[in-house]
């Protein structure tokens, strides 16, 4: 039996039909080719001797994809929203921007009542441009310091305003249609200030006579306000409470004790100074320094040994008061400078001693006022004047110092120096004084001592 050859089958059209004879598009001819412009689906058979051996279990099945099951539960229109909700911001920003740009380019007309004038304007005018423009013409305030005095001309508050019955700060302030505007004139504007309270010391009156000044009553601190102005530094003090006087009563030391007190001003001074004390030592006296301040420097060890040797040491200033309160008062001088005098003082004894300096002051030439009375109180519990004044300053002999101590009575107070000059007719007298008074049963004690004979 004869066998068809395979190649004769392939080289037959699908389906049996005949080959075309006629050229196609693509130049074929009818030789039974198939045609280029297709894809041919004709694949040549298996080779006799290969399909013998092929197995259908050497064909291996593809593996089948799970179908995708069907959505389930509502549907999501996140993604949808989210696109609405950006696009109603686009337009809402897109009206805001529009409603801007009209606003600043087309400012909208109004009507409104300046002073009881009909005025055209816009919506965009302001308080400040009604004065600006000429629409009205208030004066300016002016600028003033704490004190009232002048600093700037119109640089106060530029006008006063009312916009609809209610006063208006904010000048700056755009207009409505239909407002009712009153416009006066500016008013003063007053600088800036810092506020601090101060302590007011008591007030003092002093009462009696006598050589010993001592504070008796007590009286109450009042209080102050302090504003300093930014712009002119200018101090301005209110009284806010007067606070109540205290008392500066004199009297002198009444006693029957033949006690006296040896009181030296206006030193220390070189070797004068220790010469005195040498004196007082050889005699068993005790003595009251009122020193200078600013004459202790270089001195110190001086000073230390009269405070050493039992010796009363006391302020009699700073520098006696030189400058403003011309070498002889404190109350020429202002509460400044009177304070800084006392302080300095004292600062200067206790650093020299190491103790602190004795609250007993002596004021320069005896002067001392109220006012400086008032002074006082704020460092000392007395002021001492004097019974004796031997007025060895004017140098009338050492004889006639001698004499005018020997005068001297139970109780008393003599005034000496040590500084301010040559003293050495103060030193003879002392030498020859002071045996004398010894044994004329005298003793010599300190301020403090003989304060305690009055108590």
């Amino acid at each position: 039996m004869a066998h068809d050859d395979p190649r004769d089958a392939a080289a037959a059209p699908r389906g049996g039909a005949s080959a075309s004879t006629g050229a196609g598009p693509s130049g074929a001819t009818g030789s039974g080719q198939p045609r280029r412009d297709r894809v041919s689906t004709t694949f040549p058979a298996t080779p006799p001797e290969i399909a013998s051996t092929v197995q259908a279990s050497d064909f291996v099945a593809m593996p089948q994809l799970a179908p995708t099951p069907p959505p389930t539960g509502r549907p999501h229109f996140r993604h949808r929203s989210g696109r609405v909700a950006t696009l109603a911001l686009c337009i809402a920003a897109c009206l805001l921007v529009g409603g801007m740009v009209t606003y600043a380019l087309f400012p909208w007309p109004c009507t409104i009542t300046v002073n009881g004038a009909t005025v055209e304007a816009t919506v965009r005018t302001t308080l400040d441009d009604l004065v600006e423009n000429g629409t009205v013409n208030p004066t300016p305030g002016d600028f003033l310091a704490i004190d009232g005095s002048l600093l700037g001309e119109d640089a106060g508050f530029p006008f006063e305003a009312q916009v609809n019955g209610a006063p208006e700060k904010d000048l700056k302030r755009t207009v409505a249609d239909g407002d009712d505007i009153q416009i006066t004139d500016g008013t003063n504007r007053v600088e800036d200030y810092v506020e601090e309270r101060y302590v007011i010391y008591p007030p003092v009156r002093i009462e009696g006579v006598g050589a010993v000044h001592r504070f008796a009553s007590t009286g109450t601190r009042g209080e102050g306000l302090r504003r300093t102005g930014v712009t002119s530094g200018i101090v301005v003090d209110e009284v806010i409470d007067e606070g109540t006087p205290e008392t500066l009563e004199r009297a002198n030391v009444d006693t029957d004790e033949k006690v006296i007190a040896l009181t030296f001003d206006d030193g220390p001074w070189k070797d004068q100074t220790a010469q005195i004390l040498d004196v007082l030592e050889e005699n068993g006296a005790k003595a009251t320094f009122f020193t200078v301040g600013e004459r202790i420097a270089g001195l110190e060890d001086v000073v230390r040994r009269a405070y050493e040797g039992g010796h009363q040491i006391c302020t009699h200033s700073w520098d006696h008061a030189s400058g403003s309160g011309q070498g002889v008062n404190l109350d020429f001088m202002s509460d400044e400078e009177q304070r800084a005098e006392i302080e300095q003082g004292l600062a200067a004894i206790a650093e020299a001693t190491g103790a602190e300096a004795s609250r007993v002051v002596r004021v320069p030439g005896g002067n001392l006022s109220e006012n400086t009375a008032r002074i006082l109180s704020e460092f000392a519990t007395a002021e001492i004047g004097w019974n004796v004044d031997t007025h060895d300053w004017k140098k009338p002999g050492a004889n006639v110092i001698m004499e005018r101590m020997l005068k001297a009575e139970p109780g008393d107070i003599l005034l000496m120096h040590d500084g301010g000059g040559d003293r050495s007719q103060t030193i003879e007298a002392l030498r020859a004084a002071l045996p004398m008074l010894r044994e004329a049963g005298y003793r010599f004690v300190t301020i403090d001592e003989l304060m305690s004979y009055a108590s």
